[in-house]
């Protein structure tokens, strides 16, 4: 049986054009740190890709500046090696860390269930009415 080197299947032409693109997006996610520095990239980590646009999870609004001042330099950086015709990025999006970790805790609040055999204080059961 003849092994074909993952290095080289994944450089050949015989995967579908999704997965390239994943990947490439992959490789450019990848240069993050090296894009935007070690300090920065302690307080702005990069979350996800969708549609060519990279979302940033930044933890304060003067990251989230300096960034926003950055962002042709930054995206140049994460786009090196692209096919000329097209960037693999083309846009930086940044989440406020903060608001996403608030609205996470008051979802879990709002939708917070007790426990299965987790018995009812007293009051809970006269205000039901009941």
């Amino acid at each position: 049986m003849d092994f074909t080197k993952l290095k080289d299947l994944l450089a050949s032409r015989a995967l579908p054009e999704g997965f390239r693109n994943r990947l490439r997006e992959a490789e450019a996610v990848s240069r993050w740190e090296t894009a935007v520095g070690p300090t920065i990239a302690k307080h702005a980590q990069a979350i996800r890709v969708e549609d060519g646009v990279l979302h940033v999870e930044v933890g304060h609004p003067i990251w989230r500046s300096e960034l926003h001042h950055r962002r042709r330099q930054i995206l140049e950086i994460l786009n090196q090696g692209a096919p000329s015709e097209s960037d693999i990025l083309r846009d930086l999006h940044f989440v406020d860390q903060r608001k996403r970790i608030t609205t996470a805790k008051r979802t879990a609040e709002i939708t917070h269930q007790p426990q299965i055999g987790t018995p009812k204080s007293p009051t809970s059961s006269s205000e039901d009415g009941a």
